[in-house]
């Protein structure tokens, strides 16, 4: 139990954790985004799915200042 315990609080999967944060908010900016007519034309799946790896960056960025500063 203790293993398991050690992998879901790893680096890795607190990385995961965050990506997948982003991701989720990429989506939902997307759909907000998608209600408004003039911007829908620009929106499609590829679009989000930039703008989630974006987030997912600047959320690596986030995670690592918060690690040095501890």
């Amino acid at each position: 139990m203790q293993k398991i315990k050690e992998i879901f609080f790893s680096n890795r999967f607190k990385s995961f954790y965050w990506r997948t944060g982003m991701m989720v908010l990429a989506v939902i900016i997307g759909s907000i985004l998608s209600n408004i007519d003039m911007l829908t034309p620009y929106l499609n799946p590829t679009t989000v799915t930039v703008l989630g790896l974006i987030l997912g960056e600047i959320s690596k960025a986030i995670n690592n200042a918060l690690s040095n500063q501890t």
